[in-house]
């Protein structure tokens, strides 16, 4: 399972441990559509409960995000209410250690066509010449597994992008 950032993704064991992001965050993350490439119906009734849990206030423990702890600060005390001041404290958030790279075929990019940026999905779409389905790559660490003549055609290739989406695709 992967969430995709603005400048990174994180990656995560299991939907479940979505939920140790921050309250906040996965609210956003219940009003932006899910993009499920794999078809995993588990993802979408996992996102949908999400979607319900938000709407009644979190009651549901097992689909319960992380909410700060009230920490005090020792030795301080706010002047104007003589009361201890706090600090609020998040656990960290359970992502995996090591990113987890797709296997590639090798030598498959004979047929490409061209290559574009999904400014949509935030993805690299290769197409493909015949009725070969388009390949959509989330990660750009993807690349490092493809082979030497395959990084070459894409080197050769321009990728398309839109104006807006300069900074991005390049």
């Amino acid at each position: 399972m992967a969430v995709k950032r603005e400048h990174d993704i994180q990656y995560f064991s299991s939907l479940l441990s979505i939920l140790s992001l921050p309250f906040y965050d996965v609210a956003a993350l219940t009003k932006l559509e899910l993009i499920n490439r794999s078809k995993f119906e588990g993802a979408t009734l996992f996102a949908r409960k999400l979607k319900i849990n938000l709407r009644i206030g979190w009651k549901d423990e097992l689909y319960k995000p992380q909410f700060p702890i009230y920490q005090q600060i020792k030795y301080t005390l706010d002047p104007s209410t003589n009361t201890a001041k706090c600090k609020l404290v998040y656990r960290p958030v359970k992502v995996m250690d090591k990113i987890p790279q797709m296997p590639m075929k090798q030598n498959f990019l004979e047929n490409m066509v061209l290559w574009c940026y999904d400014s949509d999905a935030h993805e690299a779409v290769i197409v493909f010449k015949d009725d070969q389905e388009n390949f959509r790559m989330l990660d750009p660490m993807w690349i490092i597994n493809m082979s030497a003549s395959d990084i070459n055609k894409l080197f050769h290739h321009d990728i398309f992008y839109e104006d807006k989406d300069t900074y991005q695709a390049l």
